[in-house]
């Protein structure tokens, strides 16, 4: 994979990873067991999917009296809860994208955030799909239901709505940032499992936008539209040892525990 030239504040070191398929639970200790072992000077990206629909909550989203499980079973829908906040997100046809970096890079978390956006909405962009990263919305509580129910400030959309879910976290000295890019679908599920939602507006995807899209050449276009927001150098990689030992433990205690996806 070639290098892109470094910008002001990047000069990272970037490995590039594109994961096979995963549950909730692997997912979300991986992304967390990249941000606990990050190295100074270096960034990742890693691509991935999901082995089958789950619905992800926000750290501090309330979730116990409010998502019907029993339903949810009979439907096939895994959750797990993510290490970032945010509002629910049902994975089911998307591409997921999760970058770890140091928290100063870029002048901090909202410099980044606005950054990987800009980066997701050129490689976009390559599709055909107008994406753009939207000047204005409105700021939602934890509580105020489904992710892609409307966009907020900074978020990518196209024609008006939501084609990117991302959500943030600083752990230790690294951001974590991992988001969905809807393919297929309309998360209208999640509206039936919580007793609290109504309707949930249908979000962007790339079907209704552009027609079928390889997940590989979406990744690889993703890939290049960060590497010219972020800089650096980039190359593709694997887990480190550490990462992998740290990722089974948070999948063990953490993210496969049903009283950690429960708790609030």
């Amino acid at each position: 994979m070639a290098s892109a030239a470094s910008d002001q504040g990047g000069g990272l070191t970037w490995r590039v990873i594109f994961d096979e398929p995963a549950s909730g639970a692997r997912n979300m200790a991986l992304d967390h067991a990249l941000a606990m072992s990050a190295k100074r000077g270096d960034g990742v990206l890693r691509m991935y999917s999901w082995t089958s629909r789950t619905v992800s909550l926000g750290r501090h989203e309330p979730a116990k009296i409010v998502y019907d499980r029993s339903a949810a079973d009979a439907a096939g829908i895994d959750f797990v809860r993510r290490p970032t906040g945010g509002r629910a997100v049902l994975h089911d046809a998307e591409l997921t994208y999760g970058v770890v970096l140091p928290d100063r890079t870029h002048g901090g978390p909202k410099r980044v955030y606005s950054k990987i956006h800009e980066g997701l909405a050129s490689g976009l962009n390559q599709f055909g799909v107008g994406a753009a990263v939207a000047a204005g919305g409105v700021v939602l509580a934890p509580d105020a239901g489904p992710c892609f129910q409307v966009p907020t400030a900074g978020e990518v959309v196209a024609g008006g709505q939501k084609l990117v879910g991302s959500a943030q976290v600083r752990i230790g000295n690294a951001l974590l940032q991992h988001g969905s890019i809807i393919l297929d679908g309309d998360q209208s599920e999640l509206g039936r499992l919580n007793s609290t939602a109504g309707p949930v507006p249908a979000p962007a995807t790339l079907r209704s936008l552009v027609g079928e899209v390889s997940t590989w050449d979406l990744a690889e276009a993703i890939t290049g539209g960060l590497q010219d927001a972020l800089g650096g150098e980039w190359n593709e990689g694997e887990y480190r040892s550490e990462e992998l030992e740290e990722a089974e433990w948070l999948e063990r205690e953490r993210y496969g525990d049903d009283e950690w996806t429960w708790r609030r």
